[in-house]
């Protein structure tokens, strides 16, 4: 999948590309729309894309600018401009800056389909893995940990889907393209990780290792941004955002793949992430904070002890009885008892 962003401050121009996309090309996701350049350019922040249709009058910053800004940050992105006025002096500034394809309005379904075309091939044929690697460290700096794992296994993806290609070499060069990276960034693989990666050279990297294969890159992914966390400073907010999760929802049964898809990171990650900075369990400080919250109502209120055990989801009244009993040294009526 190509992701595909369309910056256009007229409503219907935009429903009517968006819609001409998705009907005719289903190897396209529209990851975002945007009316104006400030809109643009959160997009930019916040999502890989692949390319990007731009009206030139849209309000500050226009569409000029905001190409200006995919070449400044050194994007692959592809650039297709819109515009209502064929004048020189915009086919010049649209030819230094490396725009792609140039079309006057009103689009036509046929022009605008071609171009398109023409943009994904040389996406497909002409992005080395050193580019995709350079990407996704950028990526990781913007804190977009989804759009990197998606980015891998659309590349991965893209790698096996050549006709007539063997994907052992494209796989091996971008291994060696992601260390490289992380060489250069100065950055620490676990041996184990490191000895997946190195080992690949003996496997066959055919189409049964696909799955595999992504794995190996995805926990790559894992590990450089938990480094990057570390190095950016984030980690802090980042678990503030999953305690307040929790908080507000001790009375469901909370598992760690929710409070990982909160965090917007891979559960296996967030198992170590969490642990790391509480210095205790996902499951284990769930557990405590219900405790904490059953010995509050326990005292303060005038609940039924089943109904205070249901309210923090705990099913099984015996088993509430038996870890609060575990946790704290009394039962919860001789709790209450004691309290009053």
């Amino acid at each position: 999948m190509y992701n595909v962003a369309i910056v256009e401050d007229e409503e219907l121009e935009r429903r009517a590309l968006s819609s001409i996309l998705t009907r005719n090309r289903s190897e396209i996701n529209i990851i975002g729309e945007a009316r104006n350049g400030a809109q643009a350019v959160d997009l930019l922040d916040n999502h890989s894309i692949d390319l990007m249709l731009v009206d030139i009058n849209i309000p500050k910053p226009n569409g000029l600018e905001i190409i200006q800004i995919v070449r400044d940050r050194q994007l692959h992105t592809k650039i297709i401009i819109l515009t209502a006025y064929d004048y020189f002096e915009i086919m010049q500034t649209a030819i230094h800056l490396k725009t792609d394809e140039y079309l006057l309005k009103p689009v036509r379904t046929e022009a605008l389909l071609q171009a398109v075309d023409d943009c994904l091939k040389e996406l497909g044929s002409h992005r080395t893995n050193s580019e995709i690697a350079g990407q996704i460290w950028y990526l990781l700096e913007q804190n977009c940990y989804c759009d990197c794992l998606s980015q891998v296994r659309r590349h991965i993806e893209w790698i096996y889907a050549q006709k007539g290609v063997s994907p052992r070499q494209s796989i091996l060069e971008f291994s060696t393209a992601m260390l490289e990276l992380t060489d250069e960034k100065k950055l620490q693989l676990p041996d184990a990780l490191l000895d997946q990666i190195n080992n690949l050279q003996g496997h066959k990297l055919d189409g049964r290792s696909r799955n595999a294969i992504q794995d190996i890159f995805c926990q790559m992914i894992d590990i450089l941004f938990e480094v990057s966390e570390d190095h950016f400073g984030r980690s802090p907010e980042r678990m503030q955002n999953v305690l307040n999760f929790i908080e507000r929802n001790l009375h469901k049964a909370i598992t760690l793949e929710e409070a990982a898809d909160c965090a917007s990171i891979s559960p296996s990650y967030f198992s170590r992430l969490f642990k790391k900075t509480m210095n205790e369990t996902f499951i284990a400080y769930v557990k405590q904070r219900r405790i904490l919250r059953a010995k509050e109502l326990l005292i303060s209120s005038d609940l039924p002890i089943t109904n205070i055990a249901l309210d923090l989801s705990f099913q099984d009244m015996n088993y509430f009885s038996k870890v609060f009993k575990k946790e704290v040294g009394l039962s919860p009526t001789e709790y209450r008892r004691q309290a009053s």
